[in-house]
């Protein structure tokens, strides 16, 4: 069985509830884990638009701090998504089928890129979404792990 990663937060703490209701209001949230080491995914639901599904997920390298913005939006750039100034390090947009619009951010404060995938209703509305959980994101809900330091043979025995 995989190990969880402990070390990201779950979506009540990343997205506490003021945030939650001012990005989404009526929405009610789902928690999974998409993979053993990423961030939560938040799934959100409304009761009045039943066609409307929002996720928002983190994932969290140590290299996204100090990569290069154009070498992070490339992979998105080339699928045929555009960049969207002033969201973050670096921001993308892309849309990968009918109704559904994908925001891909990068924080400022943290070694993150934000997801938010916004599938039925208006997809464009994705993007305040992402704004509003880039501004939730705090530097010290996050402890990204390091990787170990490769144990020197000292040659003794």
């Amino acid at each position: 069985m995989a190990q969880v990663n402990e070390t990201l937060p779950a979506c009540e703490v990343l997205l506490p509830s003021d945030v939650r209701e001012s990005m989404l209001p009526g929405f009610t949230m789902k928690e999974d884990r998409a993979c053993p080491t990423c961030g939560p995914l938040c799934t959100f639901r409304s009761a009045s638009e039943k066609d409307v599904t929002v996720s928002v997920t983190w994932d969290c390298k140590p290299h996204y701090s100090q990569a290069d913005t154009q070498a992070l939006l490339q992979p998105t750039l080339r699928l045929g998504g555009e960049e969207i100034p002033a969201l973050g390090k670096a921001a993308a947009r892309r849309a990968p089928a009918q109704g559904m619009l994908q925001v891909m951010a990068w924080d400022d404060d943290t070694p993150c890129a934000l997801i938010v995938t916004w599938l039925g209703g208006s997809p464009e509305q994705a993007l305040d979404v992402a704004r509003l959980a880039l501004g939730a994101t705090r530097p010290d809900s996050f402890r990204v792990p390091t990787p170990p330091e490769p144990e020197v043979d000292s040659g003794t025995h």
